[in-house]
């Protein structure tokens, strides 16, 4: 039989991608929330077998400036003849969002907060003594809290992918994330990066619309930002995006572009004021008081952590970039940044250690293939841009600028190489992979389809 009255393997995929279509209209929306809502079950399930951090009870300490913030905000601002209390030096180092939202879910669920911070300088007994270790009841309902906005990242994530190159990018992309091994520790623990992850992540599908509100674009950049500050580059691509990247509308002139940005500026900023109010009565001093606070914080850690870790110390741009592929792609998940308490805590480390799960696409073999398929996605890009949809061009300019903002600032700024402060790095991760991964399908297919042919 002729070559050419045989069915291809091209279409076949015509009358997949067919099914797939009626699927969506049908089922894909049951299936979408049914699948984040199985991940986000997991996670909850697992919570009482994430390892402890201090800086957890840190963060359920400080809970209860949501308290006062609902009773009298001005009590929080800061004042030259008020001497430092412990409470006021967090509040001019730490964005405030995590706390509040800490303190939101032990209100609502009547649960106290320790009455005492974690104490570094002393041991685990001595803590413990002194009441710094938060109630189980209370750790898990903070952990419990930040676990619950997984759907926004993943959701975010799903609708960036499906964006970017359609359902199957979308899908893979949200398997990735949800089986991630640093957003499966991180964004469980009663601390920032559940947050950030939400906060970011939403950010960046606010971008990629084609006409994105820009007070609504401002809202949820400040989240983000006031979860922790080192997603301030975001700012940065939202003005970008909103002043020169595509736009739909003719009539978008530089009189509306302007417009646009002072709107998404004025929305960060005045959102941004309104949960910080240890700026109220002072702002420019406490500015600088804050300034001043972060500084000496950054310059004790990096000195400390020179004589108990110094691989954790990244003073150059070329340690930086090692530091951070080997934080993002193969170190394990990172417990703890300090020994100070393994012992402590060994029996629960090697209890979540010893999960093949929690350390899934982890390694020199793991993590390589995820680097090279990450690799392998960027390189896509360049190959299939004249395949590529033009509705997906603003999303992949974002995940372009997006990746190249955020890693540009760590390798800029970044002197300690926690793998927390790299979550910021992992939607992009996750995406590029999945391009990569329909890169390779799609060459699959078309080697398929000739050896069929032939």
């Amino acid at each position: 039989m002729n070559a050419s009255h045989l069915p291809s393997f091209t279409n076949l995929s015509k009358w997949i991608n067919r099914l797939l279509l009626w699927v969506s209209v049908y089922w894909e929306p049951v299936c979408l929330i049914t699948a984040v809502g199985l991940i986000t079950l997991f996670y909850i399930l697992g919570i009482p077998d994430i390892p402890f951090h201090p800086d957890e009870s840190t963060q359920l300490y400080m809970s209860q400036d949501w308290t006062e913030y609902l009773k009298n905000p001005f009590r929080l601002a800061w004042q030259p003849e008020v001497p430092l209390s412990d409470r006021m030096i967090y509040r001019l180092l730490d964005p405030p969002l995590t706390r509040y939202w800490i303190g939101f879910w032990l209100t609502l669920t009547n649960q106290p907060a320790p009455l005492q911070d974690w104490n570094w300088s002393q041991g685990w007994e001595a803590n413990l003594q002194a009441g710094a270790f938060p109630p189980p009841t209370s750790l898990f309902v903070a952990r419990l809290g930040m676990t619950l906005l997984l759907p926004i990242s993943l959701l975010s994530i799903y609708a960036l992918g499906y964006a970017l190159r359609g359902r199957r990018v979308a899908w893979t992309s949200l398997f990735l994330a949800g089986g991630h091994a640093l957003i499966l520790l991180h964004t469980r623990r009663a601390m920032a990066e559940g947050l950030l992850l939400s906060g970011s992540t939403l950010t960046l599908w606010l971008l990629s619309l084609p006409a994105p509100n820009p007070w609504l674009l401002g809202l949820s950049a400040a989240l983000a930002f006031n979860a922790k500050y080192t997603a301030l580059p975001l700012v940065g691509l939202g003005v970008l995006r909103l002043g020169l990247l595509d736009q739909t509308k003719p009539t978008y002139t530089p009189k509306a572009r302007l417009g646009a940005i002072l709107a998404f500026l004025s929305a960060f900023t005045l959102l941004t004021l309104a949960l910080n109010p240890f700026l109220w009565k002072h702002p420019v001093e406490a500015l600088k008081q804050a300034a001043a606070a972060r500084q000496h914080l950054i310059t004790a850690q990096v000195g400390d952590f020179k004589v108990a870790n110094p691989l954790m110390v990244a003073e150059s741009t070329s340690t930086r970039l090692r530091n951070m592929l080997l934080q993002v792609f193969f170190a394990p998940p990172q417990l703890s940044e300090a020994a100070n308490y393994n012992q402590a805590l060994a029996t629960s480390y090697n209890s979540y250690e010893h999960n093949p799960f929690h350390s899934l696409l982890r390694g020199k073999t793991g993590g390589g293939l995820i680097l090279a398929l990450t690799l392998l996605g960027m390189l896509a890009l360049t190959l299939d841009r004249r395949e590529a949809l033009p509705s997906s061009r603003l999303s992949t300019q974002v995940l372009i600028l997006g990746t190249i903002f955020q890693s540009g600032f760590f390798l800029g700024w970044l002197p300690l190489s926690f793998q927390r402060y790299y979550i910021l790095l992992v939607p992009y991760v996750v995406l590029w992979t999945a391009m990569g991964i329909d890169s390779l399908l799609k060459a699959l297919n078309l080697l398929l389809d000739q050896i069929w042919r032939k």
